[in-house]
């Protein structure tokens, strides 16, 4: 399984957001650095991508900072997944390396393969896993 940093990091913030924003008061990029001990400049990129996503919405200046655009029981683990990894897959196939005749696209493979069948219930788990879930789950994945 393939949970990148990137993707835990993104949730851990999301969850400090939902718990400390409101309609009045936003949360603020140095606040959520210092809390879950994320670097301002990696947690900029992953706010960057929640924000073009409409995940979250910021604003600038003094009163400035973050909350998120939807309910946490909105929001799915796989959204998230999506949107901070570049790949595809959540558990990718280790017979697709190079020099291997098989490949895990074939449609076939679903129903055979043991990787694809994991990432098939990785990723159903993660769609059916709200932030609001994760967060009553102590904030563990």
């Amino acid at each position: 399984m393939k949970i990148n940093t990137k993707v835990r990091y993104g949730l851990k913030a999301l969850a400090y957001i939902a718990e400390n924003s409101s309609d009045k008061k936003l949360v603020r990029i140095k606040e959520i650095s210092e809390d879950q001990d994320i670097s301002i400049q990696y947690l900029e990129q992953i706010l960057f991508k929640l924000k073009n996503e409409n995940i979250i919405e910021g604003k600038r200046g003094p009163t400035g900072g973050y909350k998120l655009t939807l309910k946490p029981s909105q929001i799915n683990l796989y959204t998230i997944y999506k949107i901070l990894d570049d790949e595809e897959r959540v558990i990718d196939c280790n017979e697709n390396a190079e020099g291997k005749a098989h490949n895990c696209n074939e449609e076939a493979c679903g129903e055979t393969c043991i990787w694809s069948r994991l990432d098939n219930a990785m990723t159903k788990i993660l769609s059916e896993t709200s932030l609001e879930d994760f967060i009553k789950n102590g904030k563990k994945i």
